[in-house]
């Protein structure tokens, strides 16, 4: 995964092929977080709370000791976030010219902020190349007003 897309990492050659140009923040997902991540944007995990409280487990973003109460706040809490985050995974296409679907991720990342259960870090490392690599692409998108045809690929995830 590159996990830094922005305009000056990237060229288009003459030839119109898109050439990478800084290798700086590179990494390779291991497979323990790749499909419990990826099963729930890309599947029917997300509507089905038993298999999307095992992801966030092994994802460890719900953790052996949690409360039944807080397995609820953070299944409700991560739910949310991840099927905001993932819209652009989720539909058929996706118009990134329009500033709704930014603002309201600003919105939620403001409020998870002055939430104390997010004080403490969860979840595995990867989620930082996830979410730089996507907050990247998000941003390159939408600076080139682009609608991206999303569902042209179904991976073949099991959790």
């Amino acid at each position: 995964m590159h996990a830094d897309p922005h305009p000056g990492n990237f060229m288009i050659t003459p030839d119109e092929n898109l050439g990478v140009i800084d290798f700086g923040c590179i990494k390779e997902m291991p497979d323990d977080f790749y499909y419990p991540f990826f099963a729930l944007i890309s599947t029917d995990v997300i509507n089905d709370k038993n298999k999307t409280i095992d992801a966030f487990r092994k994802l460890d973003m719900i953790h052996a000791d949690d409360s039944p109460e807080q397995i609820e706040f953070y299944h409700k809490s991560y739910r949310e976030m991840i099927s905001l985050f993932a819209k652009p995974y989720t539909s058929k296409s996706f118009d990134f010219s329009k500033p709704d679907f930014f603002e309201q991720l600003y919105i939620y990342g403001e409020k998870i902020s002055k939430m104390p259960e997010f004080k403490q870090a969860r979840g595995v490392k990867h989620f930082i190349y996830v979410n730089r690599t996507n907050f990247g692409l998000y941003t390159i998108l939408h600076e080139l007003k682009a609608t991206v045809k999303t569902d042209t690929f179904k991976p073949n995830i099991n959790v």
